[in-house]
């Protein structure tokens, strides 16, 4: 009787995967080129990204009060998202949280902290932060990870939401499943993945990809030095020497990066320390 109710579990899963296969199929993931099984449709990840953003923000201190801030991280993020592998409706925003983190939403609300950009040092460790949460999005590791998160129960929820729109989940449903990104852990993969891709579009957008090598010293550095303001991040973005070893491995093999070298200066270094002390004097208002 056990295994006659197993097998109908089985055979229930498996119709439902069938049935999301029927309603969303398999697409080519346009940064590996590979076939993948996709549940969630582009314009749906997009529609859950924009419920879930407002309470995201809320949960990390809200926006930066400050438009020249905002309108500076979203002219460096929108240079990546130009050269991004995925059209997508990308957002780049600055939280005021003092904690350092950064994080990827479905469908390209992409955010810093306020926390993480006052540690940095140039605009090429900013664009190196936002072209890895670039990446997250352009691969699809997001809509992966909400995925593999959801458990059957929301699965047979989004069988029913491909067959009856009269189903679908309410708002607040989205909004406690995306926000519950924010302790998304990527694979080991797929960071390095994100790592290599984000490099590819800060050389493809005119920056020194060796910000990527920067940052990761920089924040394996802070990681030993600080680790109880940096374990949130270390959570769901673990750094290591080995990182920064295989981000440098990838410059150094890929010839169009050949004009880049680790010490070349950073014409916006200064325009960028300019929006570091703005945000430092903003949240020093802010208390």
């Amino acid at each position: 009787m056990k295994t006659r109710l197993n097998l109908s579990k089985t055979l229930l899963f498996a119709s439902i995967l069938l049935a999301l296969a029927a309603a969303t199929g398999c697409i080519t993931n346009p940064v590996t080129g590979r076939m993948e099984l996709t549940l969630i449709p582009t314009d749906q990840e997009i529609a859950m990204g924009q419920q879930a953003a407002p309470e995201f923000e809320k949960e990390f201190g809200g926006k930066v009060p400050d438009a020249e801030l905002q309108a500076y991280v979203q002219a460096v993020g929108a240079k990546l998202a130009a050269v991004s592998d995925r059209p997508m409706p990308y957002e780049y925003t600055l939280l005021s949280s003092n904690v350092p983190n950064a994080f990827a939403l479905p469908g390209g609300k992409i955010f810093i902290t306020a926390g993480l950009m006052s540690r940095m040092t140039n605009e090429r460790q900013l664009a190196a932060v936002l072209g890895h949460e670039t990446a997250h999005v352009a691969a699809l590791h997001n809509v992966h990870g909400i995925q593999r998160q959801m458990g059957a129960a929301v699965l047979v929820e989004i069988a029913k939401r491909a067959v009856d729109p009269k189903n679908a989940a309410t708002a607040a449903d989205v909004t406690k499943i995306v926000t519950n990104m924010g302790n998304l852990k990527y694979s080991r993969d797929d960071e390095y993945q994100a790592d290599e891709v984000g490099i590819k579009y800060m050389a493809k957008a005119g920056y020194n990809p060796y910000g990527m090598v920067e940052l990761l010293t920089v924040l394996t550095t802070l990681s030993e030095s600080e680790p109880g303001i940096f374990g949130e991040m270390l959570q769901t973005h673990p750094v290591s020497s080995k990182r920064v070893d295989k981000a440098t491995e990838i410059i150094k093999r890929n010839g169009n990066y050949g004009s880049f070298t680790g010490s070349q200066p950073d014409a916006s270094e200064g325009h960028f320390m300019q929006m570091r002390q703005l945000l430092l004097s903003t949240l020093q208002s802010q208390k």
